[in-house]
């Protein structure tokens, strides 16, 4: 069997891959040239002239339907179906390449059995008509026979309802599965108008429909309708009309694919989707409100114990007190860290979290920075470092989301650090992207670890991290805060070797300093 070509154009690199993969499934008979560029794509099929195109709806470079006109601009490629790739909320997309001239449509994400049953059967009628039309030319009237034998087998074969009317709206044919739909054998709805044979919905539609389009009327080339079949079921048709032209007349040709499995599942996904966002907007909400109410007794217990610790109303007679009122200051200044930590979470899920924004000396705020965690790293054993490398601008950003990017990863690092071990602090300036860096030598991380810190709540298991209590949400946040300013944050670990978290900030948010403004300046 003679090979036919698929071409995939999609401009991102993972779709793309995906639908290559599923294009190649389709058989060993089937190559597959898979394109990121619409416009390298378009001169292949000129070129070559390929046997199916599956074509993303989200191009940015030129849209589905610009791609689809062009494609069938192209010579020898008007016939060539094209399948649009798009999400389900990208409906415009999807409709104008319709109207395009598309041949059908999926939504992503793909289902793959669904993709190969549409695609094998647009490649099976492309293949017998350019079979066809290839023996019609050299056998004449006894090729033009087998030909068109073959072709009403193909028509019959074809998962669709399938029918021609007349320019008198009588029927001139149908297959198998359309009579079918409508309750009767082909040879009684041959000769008659629709709504002489099955006075239904369909026949009513057809009627309609066929009579606007032989009158001139432009009707989309593809439309969903929702139709009851004979046996009281709704159903949801895909149907594409053209109307064919000759000289002992015109008429219409109909096929309508059946989608109601399609539909049922697209709307159970829009159930799924909406109940989703309305239990994670609950939760949210509840997180934030929660935070909210715990915080306000948990100000009054460090407040208190802080007065107790520090006997500043006068000694306390048992000393023992003392030590517990500390004990309390700190159990209630760790649960406050965790409700602030869910509490900036649900705000970052919300887009209720907000840059105060200002020139920071980043030197500086990280040495203020390194006062407040010294004393943690010393009761864990770990020394503390900052390095700076070369000179640095002025960041442009919130600094106390800043310090606390830095806190959570820094305060991580110790924690899986073994004692006597060092946590360092780098700073550096790469053409203007300002990078800090936390490095650590401690217990270090695999691929799926790293994977799973970056979760929120996602703690990687271990006798190690069972003996350092957390939430698993220091991490998450700490990507959340680093996104909001646009920056990122990559993690570079290896399994017992230690950590290395880099947070890189772009251009746009480096300011010049006044020496270097002066510098300048002067030089000018």
């Amino acid at each position: 069997m003679a090979s036919q070509l698929v071409v995939v154009v999609d401009n991102s690199a993972t779709n793309l891959r995906i639908l290559a993969r599923l294009a190649a499934s389709l058989g060993e008979a089937v190559a597959v040239q898979a394109f990121a560029d619409p416009a390298a794509a378009l001169s292949a099929c000129a070129d070559q002239r390929p046997d199916l195109v599956v074509a993303s709806a989200a191009m940015a470079q030129l849209d589905a339907a610009a791609f689809v006109a062009r494609l069938h601009d192209e010579a020898g490629c008007a016939e060539v179906p094209v399948v649009v790739v798009a999400s389900f909320d990208d409906r415009a997309a999807i409709d104008r390449a319709l109207d395009a001239g598309a041949a059908d449509h999926l939504i992503s994400p793909v289902d793959h059995r669904e993709f190969r049953t549409r695609a094998q059967n647009l490649l099976a009628l492309n293949r017998y008509a350019r079979t066809a039309r290839e023996e019609t030319a050299p056998h004449g009237a006894n090729g033009l026979s087998r030909a068109h034998e073959r072709l009403l087998r193909v028509i019959d074969a074809v998962p669709a309802l399938v029918c021609a009317t007349d320019g008198d709206g009588r029927y001139i044919f149908c297959n198998h599965r359309f009579a079918s739909f409508v309750g009767l054998r082909p040879g009684r709805l041959i000769g008659r108008r629709p709504l002489e044979a099955h006075d239904d919905a369909l026949g009513r539609r057809l009627a309609d429909q066929d009579a606007r389009l032989l009158a001139g009327e432009i009707l989309p080339p593809s439309f969903e309708e929702e139709l009851v079949d004979r046996d009281g079921n709704f159903c949801d048709l895909l149907t594409t009309k053209s109307v064919y032209r000759d000289g002992d007349g015109a008429m219409v040709v109909t096929v309508c694919l059946d989608i109601t499995a399609r539909k049922r599942a697209e709307m159970d996904l829009i159930a799924i989707k909406e109940h989703a966002e309305v239990a994670n907007r609950s939760k949210t909400e509840f997180l934030a409100n929660m935070s909210h109410e715990l915080r306000t007794p948990l100000n009054a217990i460090i407040g208190f114990s802080q007065v107790m610790a520090g006997e500043m109303l006068g000694p306390i007679a048992t000393t023992r007190y003392v030590g517990y009122a500390r004990d309390i200051l700190t159990s209630a200044e760790h649960l406050l860290g965790i409700i602030n930590d869910i509490l900036d979470v649900s705000k970052l899920e919300s887009g209720k979290l907000d840059l105060v924004e200002e020139l920071i000396d980043l030197p500086k705020a990280i040495a203020d920075l390194i006062v407040l965690v010294d004393g943690k790293a010393k009761a864990a054993e770990i020394k503390l470092l900052a390095r700076q490398e070369g000179e640095l601008p002025l960041l442009k950003g919130d600094l106390r989301k800043v310090k606390q990017i830095v806190l959570n990863l820094v305060s991580n690092a110790i924690k899986f650090s073994r004692p006597g071990g060092e946590v360092e602090i780098v700073l550096k300036d790469e053409d203007g992207v300002v990078m800090i860096a936390v490095v650590d030598r401690g217990i270090g991380m695999d691929p799926h670890e790293v994977e799973l810190a970056m979760t929120r709540f996602g703690m990687v298991a271990g006798a190690w991290t069972r003996d350092h209590a957390g939430t698993g949400l220091g991490l998450p946040l700490a990507i959340g805060l680093a996104e909001l300013h646009g920056a990122s944050l990559t993690i570079d670990s290896t399994k017992g070797a230690g950590t290395i978290v880099t947070v890189a900030f772009p251009a746009e948010r480096s300011y010049p300093t006044q020496s270097e403004t002066e510098a300048a300046r002067s030089a000018g």
